[in-house]
């Protein structure tokens, strides 16, 4: 029986790309796979596997505690996390961001001579980053850059534009361990909404995800759609939100503006997103992170055949440009004219953007 190990700090139900990589690897035969995680406070539906040995859930710091109570959380998730895998000895182990870091340090320094290290990032932080972020990261990323980047055989960003900016931030490190590894959803996604047909002659358009006035053009894009007179409906799924941002969206007094402040569950999302002509996208990229960014939800309103609205700064989303993918001044919105850009009728595409084969490059040699 081959053991795997899986530490992702961060709660599994706030990022559907680690969710997607478990249900593919927990169908694999011969193969033990635990992981490590916290428990997620946002009233989102607990992630099980029935595939997996076990998923072993910390409590989630919360920054607003006093710092003594968020140590000893840190503490207790490390200790928890190295004592685990010291008892399990996987001979392979993944970790998700440096926040993860600190236990597979130990283990891997002390017990992992013959043991391999794959490591993945959802997000691309820059060394600007760690220098204003807290301590206690800046101390894993210390363990990453030393030692357990040269460590791993596998090292993982979402797009090649993020390859090329964590090699410039570790330019002692080799082009070969370097991988691509997309934020794709799974295939019965795709089977899920090609069975939905519209029926309103209205441009309906959908947002789902975080949402802050500073950070998105969401306040210009309700603007925009106010001027349309009815002619598009924009509904908004959004759980995770500034209070000032979820303040204005309530505020507003327009029968074609629908706000969702419990969001969408993840598995139900291919059943509200077929719904839709239009899936948008509002970073407004003030951050080399969302700058060279293909988000998860580009892949998801494609592959629910939507399509995509994104802002011209988000370079990361250019290489995807076609008739389905639509970039946008959102500076300059109010003078969008929409009947420039949409399909005449919704179509059905076959989707490459798909989960189950994009993660058979890393499934492949853990469970060799």
């Amino acid at each position: 029986m081959k053991k795997i190990a899986v530490i992702h700090y961060l709660p599994l139900e706030y990022y559907p790309p680690v969710t997607n990589f478990l249900d593919v690897i927990g169908k694999e035969k011969g193969v033990k796979v635990k992981v490590w995680s916290t428990k997620n406070v946002k009233n989102r539906s607990i992630y099980t596997n029935s595939g997996l040995s076990n998923i072993s859930r910390a409590p989630l710091v919360n920054p607003k505690t006093h710092i003594a109570f968020r140590l000893l959380k840190y503490l207790f998730f490390n200790i928890n996390c190295l004592i685990g895998l010291i008892v399990l000895n996987p001979k392979r182990v993944l970790y998700y961001e440096s926040y993860s870091a600190w236990p597979v340090y130990w283990y891997m320094r002390v017990f992992g001579k013959y043991k391999e290290l794959y490591i993945h990032h959802h997000e691309y932080f820059n060394k600007e980053w760690y220098k204003k972020g807290m301590k206690l990261n800046r101390l894993y990323h210390k363990f990453e850059t030393e030692y357990l980047y040269h460590k791993a055989i596998w090292i993982s960003q979402t797009n090649e534009d993020r390859v090329q900016l964590f090699l410039e931030d570790n330019p002692g490190l080799s082009k070969d361990k370097m991988k691509i590894l997309p934020n794709y959803p799974p295939k019965k996604w795709e089977e899920i909404s090609t069975s939905i047909s519209l029926e309103d002659e209205k441009l309906r358009i959908v947002y789902v995800g975080s949402l802050s006035l500073e950070a998105t053009y969401i306040k210009e894009f309700c603007t925009w759609v106010q001027n349309q007179e009815g002619n598009v409906i924009f509904d908004i799924y959004s759980y995770n939100l500034h209070k000032d941002t979820a303040k204005y969206l309530n505020s507003i007094n327009c029968l074609f503006i629908n706000f969702y402040d419990q969001g969408v569950e993840y598995d139900n999302l291919p059943n509200v997103l077929g719904s839709y002509d239009v899936g948008i996208i509002l970073y407004k990229a003030q951050t080399d992170n969302f700058k060279y960014n293909a988000p998860n939800k580009l892949f998801e309103y494609l592959v629910c055949n939507l399509q995509v609205w994104y802002p011209n700064k988000m370079l990361g989303i250019r290489r995807y440009e076609n008739e389905d993918v639509v970039s946008i001044n959102f500076e300059k919105i109010i003078d969008f004219n929409y009947l420039n850009v949409v399909f005449n009728e919704k179509q059905n595409k076959k989707c490459i953007y798909i989960a189950d084969q994009a993660l058979k490059p890393l499934i492949i040699p853990l469970i060799k």
